[in-house]
């Protein structure tokens, strides 16, 4: 069974595969930087939250670094946009409470499920990002063979009585990801551009910064409709989401033709 999220506003298409036995669902969402952001740990607890129990949206990241939201269909570029300096949402040397953030990256959460009947396992998931840009910039393709589980990704065995809950279940948030369960959660396979490198600009940080977050956010209008598409597949079946940066709200209607969807987006 394939199941593709597209948006908190738009209807999750759902396709029958013929094996039929496991649920996938792909969930965008723009994450602090794992590498540095004090509010990753927050978001995560979050995001593994509302992704194992379909809860939505967590906080208002317009207020809330840690905040969970669900992404799409279309995104500021600042979302997928990751720094050495202090930065937030394509911004650098942002205000209080994000100034000590360290940028965002476009994270594909997944929430996978068999039927009760077929396990599977950690190391049978593969994953693929793809950008729409000629050289594909944001590319990564990858599984996790040799991986196990851990703090950002737990599987779940339901127990002698086939079905979650019941007081039998058994959750591995460590161990050999050869272990079969019947559920898995996992914030996320991540990827997004690097503005400036390790130092944008040595003689001066915060304008260069800027510049470089600008520089970067140029590529990515120019090359709009950019289109971010995260996948997984578990043996036959497979999931997929995707997420859109365009110029400015004005031009989504003649871009994309999403109609109303276009005034679902908030700017900082």
């Amino acid at each position: 069974m394939t199941r593709v999220y597209l948006s908190a506003v738009a209807v999750a298409g759902l396709a029958m595969s013929a094996n039929a036995g496991i649920t996938i669902d792909v969930v965008p969402s723009s994450a602090p930087n794992v590498f540095g952001s004090p509010s990753w740990g927050g978001y995560l607890s979050s995001s593994l939250n509302s992704l194992e129990n379909s809860l939505g949206n967590i906080g208002d990241r317009n207020t809330d670094p840690s905040a969970y939201e669900i992404s799409g269909p279309i995104v500021d570029p600042g979302d997928f946009m990751v720094s050495s300096f202090k930065s937030w949402r394509g911004t650098a040397n942002p205000a209080s409470p994000f100034n000590n953030e360290l940028g965002n990256r476009m994270h594909f959460g997944l929430h996978a499920f068999g039927d009760g009947v077929m396990q599977f396992a950690l190391q049978n998931v593969a994953f693929e990002i793809i950008s729409s840009d000629d050289v594909n910039s944001l590319g990564f393709v990858g599984n996790f063979a040799g991986f196990g589980y851990s703090s950002t990704r737990f599987g779940v065995d339901w127990g002698a009585d086939r079905s979650k809950g019941g007081g039998d279940d058994i959750i591995y948030t460590s161990g050999n990801g050869a272990t079969l369960v019947d559920e898995i959660v996992y914030v996320g396979v991540g990827n997004a551009f690097w503005p400036g490198g390790s130092d944008p600009d040595p003689s001066n940080p915060i304008g260069g910064a800027q510049a470089a977050m600008d520089d970067a956010i140029s590529y990515v209008l120019k090359n709009a409709p950019f289109t971010i598409t995260g996948s997984y597949t578990i043996f036959n079946d497979s999931g997929s989401a995707s997420v859109a940066a365009v110029p400015a709200p004005a031009s989504v209607i003649a871009l994309l033709g999403f109609g109303a969807i276009a005034t679902t987006r908030r700017r900082r």
